[in-house]
C-alpha cells in the first residue's frame, strides 16, 4: 500500500509541474504572473515551485477523497480524477485538509522544502496568512484556464498528462 501511495504522490508531483507550462501557452500569462509575484515580494522561481507543489497536494487530496469514496487506490484513480474536482478542492478544502496525507519522503529536496513552506504558510497569522490563499487562488485560476481551454467536456488529470505529452513536457 505504501508503494501505491508513493507512486501516486510522484505522479501528482509530475502533473503539478505541468500546470503552469500548459497555462503559459499565451505568453502574457507568464509575464503577468511573474510581475504579480515580484510585486508581492515573492521570488518567481519559489512562487512557481509553491504553485506546482500546491497542485500536487490538491491532486493528491482529491485522489484520496476518491479512494475514500470507494475508488481503488492507485494511479488510475488519479488519472480519472476530474480537474474540476481538483480545482474545487483548492477552494473548498481547508489548508490542513490539503496538507493531510502529504508524504514524508519526497522526490527531491526542493519538493520537500516547498511542502514545508506551504505547511508554514498554512499556519501563519496576520498578513502572512494570506500567502497560502494567494498561492491557492493562482492555482485555482490556472486549473480553470486549463478546463475552459479543453475540448473535453470534463477534463481529468489524465488529460493533463496527455496535454503535457503533446506539449513535449514529459521527461
Amino acid at each position: 500500500m505504501t508503494s501505491d501511495r508513493d507512486a501516486v504522490w510522484r505522479e501528482c508531483v509530475f502533473m503539478g509541474r505541468y500546470v503552469l507550462p500548459l497555462v503559459d501557452q499565451e505568453p502574457w500569462r507568464r509575464a503577468r504572473r511573474h510581475e504579480d509575484f515580484r510585486g508581492r515580494g515573492l521570488d518567481v522561481g519559489q512562487g512557481e515551485l509553491l504553485l506546482a507543489t500546491f497542485a500536487a497536494l490538491a491532486m493528491h487530496a482529491a485522489t484520496a477523497d476518491a479512494v475514500a469514496a470507494g475508488s481503488p487506490a492507485g494511479i488510475e484513480t488519479l488519472h480519472a480524477t476530474p480537474l474540476q474536482t481538483v480545482a474545487q478542492a483548492v477552494i473548498s478544502k481547508r489548508d490542513y485538509e490539503i496538507l493531510a496525507g502529504s508524504p514524508k519522503h519526497f522526490c527531491d529536496a526542493a519538493e520537500g522544502k516547498a511542502v514545508a513552506a506551504l505547511r508554514l504558510l498554512a499556519y501563519q497569522i496576520g498578513p502572512a496568512s494570506r500567502w497560502f490563499f494567494y498561492v491557492g487562488m493562482h492555482l485555482y485560476r490556472s486549473l480553470i484556464t486549463l478546463i475552459d481551454r479543453s475540448r473535453t467536456p470534463s477534463p481529468t488529470c489524465g488529460d493533463l498528462q496527455q496535454w503535457a505529452s503533446q506539449a513535449g513536457l514529459l521527461p
